[in-house]
């Protein structure tokens, strides 16, 4: 294996040799040897940029030397209104010239650049040819101070020099003042503005008509704030315009008078409050090939050579680095990039998608201990619910419906939404599942009360009104499709257009989740504290009793194959149209992408082992095979975790790690994948599939879907030993699992709500548990494989096999 030593990377400026004996100090590190700038790729930024953010301003790192580019974003800044749908923005760039010319001729030695997911800090570092002069920039996006900082730094006095300048992408051109410049505009309906202010120590700074000129100076730092005058909850989506400049240029001031230093200890000890939560080590690798050649090399490594366990504990921790660095701020969810986008005619519009996507965004959120990233969807789905007006109106204007709200699959910051094809009304009651699952994680009454149960009770009377009776006597679901496979008709050859029909398998399962869960937050407040009447709770446990479950077995026909994707002609799968046979749905994809039948199986809990449709669920997804576009895969993880199938997760690792090498929209399954700075591929970047893996693995060494906490459900061979701290359950349970051959050693269990435990794992009925005092907890219940306890709130249980 390459250990990341190569020839030297021949840039349009200059020569670019790398760092010979480099490894990073801490292992949960991205680190690569050349520059962005350097690599000969169709998109460089796709491929090789390494994004910052602070939960809002997010930007991507090239570590240029001739020219650095700080491309930037803010989750605000988007085209469209609540008429309109629009589009998510690049805000600009922030490019740094170097102006002293003292690599022409010998070129930049030393080179590498990072991104440390332990500290949320981004890394360049070169030398001059004669190893005098060591060069090195540190970029972070501080929540604390709301702007990016840049800090530049020489191990010799007088070494820097360089021009900087603000780019705006829409045209706007950017004013230079007192070592300051500034860009300002209006888009369709939200105006902007971004400021940068540069510091020196020592040297010269001088202001010009395109730029802030520093030379010979012996330390930078640069402050960018960008920002625009959204506001979620304002009737028009905007407030204080006219302060939008001032805000900005105070945000910008005040990180400069607190110095570098401050500004990364508090960025720091902020960061690492959420970060430092959960740890995984899968058998104590360590970190000493460059990333893009890890990459390269797992797909025919990743089963016998135990280096490679670092991809997989990386992109675990980078999935919750994306979260933490993109869900802060204001109410907003992540969209299908995240926060990160350089363009102004994204894919999909970089919206919010709601028949999979921004829901898979938050999968790993409660789970990986990072509930307070998920408070960003939940407040922009209570918005949009109640406060604002766009998702009632559609509710009456579309749908004819009085009664409660709805959206649909294409979602702007406005409140806008768009159909693609059909009217999709299943997207409300997926959205309050997140509703109800961040309360059992968190049990936090007053969310319960006051956002979730509003929203569910309003989503509830949409479906109680909506809900059509069929000749089988059960309720359906109306004009609903699967997303996003149909069913569908054949109109010419190789076309399909998408025909909706009632009581598809997704509709009616999230419908029964819904009505299950309001029914269970309502007896946990009451029905007075929930604002609901007797008569109310009667009708939804009626309706709840006479729905049609969604859980239907019909049998492959072998129409693909006698046996296609390990499924024979004559077993059972899991019915995806009660109306249309699988095989004449939409036949031309029959390893879509999308899983929507298997809704109970994963997100949802309705089906387990136990069920008599786990079988059929698990035929179906065999059916779909385990290649497909990035989050896809990310899906089929989760949904083999619940399966139990730890080495059927492993193989998808084999795919959802492999180089992607295409850019633009592609939906066949070999363009699925990572890119080298370990952004998922669809293609193009989607973040979705980042945040789908990193759950998956959660689920895989953890579940509590059902009250029981399962240790080590789905635990692949490849990962025979091994360490997971701060796990999380429900019921505000907190998890550390430690394994060695395949078998749990010791597990922690820290009770933060105070409520029973239950434990399965083969063997735990002879397990020693001692809480923190060496007391033995009095079990409730216990077999050779489960134990039942009560816990004390702030006690922790050790548990000994």
């Amino acid at each position: 294996m390459d250990d990341g030593a190569a020839m030297p990377v021949v840039l349009s400026e200059y020569t670019c040799y790398p760092a010979a004996y480099y490894a990073p100090s801490h292992p949960m590190t991205l680190w690569y040897t050349a520059p962005v700038t350097a690599m000969q790729v169709d998109d460089p930024w796709q491929e090789y940029a390494l994004p910052i953010g602070n939960g809002q301003l997010g930007a991507m790192i090239y570590g240029g030397i001739r020219q650095d580019i700080v491309q930037f974003n803010e989750k605000t800044l988007w085209t469209g209104s609540a008429e309109e749908r629009g589009s998510y923005q690049n805000f600009g760039a922030l490019v740094i010239e170097n102006i002293g010319g003292s690599y022409d001729r010998r070129g930049v030695y030393n080179y590498y650049r990072n991104l440390d997911l332990s500290n949320a800090t981004a890394v360049a570092s070169w030398s001059t040819a004669d190893g005098d002069t060591v060069y090195t920039r540190e970029y972070i996006a501080s929540n604390p101070a709301q702007c990016v900082v840049i800090h530049m730094k020489a191990s010799v006095p007088r070494a820097i020099n360089n021009r900087f300048y603000l780019n705006d992408v829409h045209g706007r051109e950017t004013y230079y003042q007192g070592k300051e410049g500034m860009f300002a505009g209006k888009l369709t309906t939200v105006s902007y503005c971004a400021r940068m202010k540069v510091a020196a120590v020592g040297g010269t700074v001088t202001t010009t008509n395109d730029g802030i000129v520093v030379k010979h100076a012996d330390e930078v730092m640069v402050i960018l704030a960008a920002g625009t005058d959204y506001n979620a909850v304002a009737p028009s989506y905007i407030s204080h315009t006219t302060l939008l400049p001032s805000r900005i240029k105070n945000t910008v001031d005040s990180a400069v008078s607190m110095g570098w230093q401050a500004l990364y200890s508090r960025h720091v000890e902020d960061y690492k409050a959420f970060y430092d939560r959960t740890d995984l080590q899968l058998g104590g690798v360590t970190n000493t090939i460059p990333t893009d050649k890890l990459i390269d090399g797992y797909a025919e490594n990743y089963e016998h050579d135990n280096r490679y366990r670092l991809i997989e504990q990386l992109y675990f921790q980078y999935g919750r680095y994306l979260l933490i660095s993109s869900s802060r701020g204001i109410d907003l969810p992540n969209n299908l990039q995240g926060i990160w986008n350089n363009s102004n005619e994204p894919a999909w519009q970089c919206d919010m998608h709601a028949d999979i996507n921004v829901q898979m965004n938050y999968w790993l959120a409660n789970s990986t201990n990072l509930s307070e990233m998920n408070e960003k969807l939940l407040n922009y789905i209570y918005n949009m619910a109640l406060v604002q007006p766009q998702w009632k109106s559609y509710a009456r204007v579309r749908l004819r419906q009085q009664n409660g709200w709805a959206c649909f699959t294409e979602n702007n910051i406005f409140g806008h939404c768009t159909a693609w094809q059909n009217n999709y009304c299943a997207a409300g009651a997926w959205l309050c599942a997140h509703l109800w699952q961040h309360y059992r994680y968190t049990l936090d009454r007053e969310f319960l009360l006051h956002k979730a149960l509003p929203v569910m009770v309003s989503q509830c009377e949409f479906w109680l009104e909506r809900l059509v009776k069929a000749t089988d006597g059960t309720y359906e679901c109306p004009d609903e499709y699967s997303p996003e496979h149909g069913p569908g008709t054949e109109s010419a050859p190789g076309v399909y257009a998408i025909k909706p029909e009632n009581a598809t398998a997704h509709a009616q399962q999230l419908v029964k989740y819904l009505f299950s869960a309001t029914l269970k937050a309502i007896s946990i407040v009451g029905n007075k504290a929930a604002c609901v009447d007797r008569m109310f709770v009667k009708a939804l446990k009626e309706r709840l009793l006479g729905l049609d479950t969604g859980l239907h077995n019909e049998v492959y026909t072998g129409k693909w194959g006698n046996v296609y994707n390990g499924v024979t002609a004559g077993d059972s799968i899991l019915r995806e149209w009660k109306y249309t046979d699988y095989a004449n749905g939409n036949g031309k994809e029959r390893d879509h992408r999308h899983l929507s039948h298997l809704m109970e199986l994963y997100p949802l809990d309705g089906i387990s082992p136990k069920s008599p449709y786990f079988l059929s669920a698990v035929n179906s997804l065999r059916l779909r095979g385990i290649q497909s576009q990035g989050w896809s895969m990310g899906w089929k993880i989760n949904l083999w975790a619940r399966a139990f199938d730890g080495d059927v997760c492993a193989k998808i690792f084999k795919m959802a790690f492999q180089h992607s090498k295409y850019y633009t929209l592609n939906m066949s399954p070999e363009a699925g994948g990572i890119y080298y700075n370990m952004l998922d591929a669809h293609s193009p970047f989607q973040i979705d599939g980042n945040f789908g893996v990193a759950a998956g693995m959660a689920e895989m060494l953890l579940q509590s879907c059902t009250d029981t906490i399962h240790l080590l459900p789905a635990l692949p061979k490849i990962w025979s030993e091994g360490t997971v701290r701060g796990l999380c359950a429900v019921n505000r349970f907190e998890i550390s699992e430690t394994w060695a051959d395949m078998q749990l050693t010791e597990v922690t269990v820290k009770s933060l709500g105070g409520m029973r435990c239950r434990l399965y794992y083969r063997g735990m009925g002879y397990a020693k548990i001692t809480d923190k005092n060496g007391r033995m907890p009095k079990l409730r219940k216990k077999t050779a494989d489960y134990v039942e306890f009560d816990t004390d709130r702030g006690n922790i249980y050790r548990i000994c096999f």
